[in-house]
């Protein structure tokens, strides 16, 4: 009896010990997401479209925090470069930063959810700066012994971010230009009539 409490006691002490220790594969496996999402935000910040196609599966769908999608690179690549080129709010430069919220979700070892927070600076060719706050999403596939982004959709909050208060905080101004405008326009009318 004595031995088999003593054997009992032994197998729990130890239990806890063989519940905690992660297995090595996902260890593994969430190493190669952490460093999927580094090289993606460095492939994107600089813009190295060769690099993001490395890191890319094919097919994957992107939805970026304008709500433009595109599911091919040249696809990305124009998007990219309208920022620059475009007549109104030209973009000087497009920097973001990324975080997860947790370990991701891994599926059959296969398939990989995960969530987190961006933080995205955009400087406008005026010299404007706007650091938008926004949530992702992006799905991932193993792909031999790495991982490679299949799906990514970013958000940001449409009625709290840094150009809709730009937009409410040049309201007022932009009546009041409006009125005097009006008034002097009217003033000259009525001098003429």
């Amino acid at each position: 009896m004595f031995r088999f409490v003593l054997v009992t006691v032994a197998l729990l002490a130890v239990a806890p010990a063989y519940a905690l220790d992660p297995d090595p594969g996902a260890e593994a496996d969430h190493e190669a997401l952490r460093q999927l999402k580094v090289d993606l935000v460095a492939a994107v910040n600089a813009q190295d479209f060769g690099a993001l196609g490395r890191l890319l599966n094919d097919p994957f769908t992107s939805t970026v925090i304008t709500q433009d999608q595109f599911t091919d690179l040249e696809s990305a690549k124009a998007y990219f470069s309208q920022l620059f080129t475009r007549p109104q709010m030209k973009m000087a430069s497009v920097k973001f930063q990324a975080d997860s919220d947790a370990l991701s979700t891994i599926f059959t070892g296969t398939f990989a959810l995960s969530t987190g927070t961006t933080i995205e600076t955009y400087t406008l060719a005026d010299g404007r700066v706007f650091d938008m706050q926004g949530r992702w999403t992006a799905v991932s596939v193993k792909d031999g012994d790495g991982w490679k982004l299949a799906g990514f959709q970013a958000g940001t909050n449409f009625l709290d971010n840094p150009v809709f208060n730009e937009v409410k905080r040049s309201i007022p101004e932009t009546g009041a230009v409006a009125a005097a405008g009006g008034l002097v326009i009217g003033l000259l009318g009525g001098w003429f009539i």
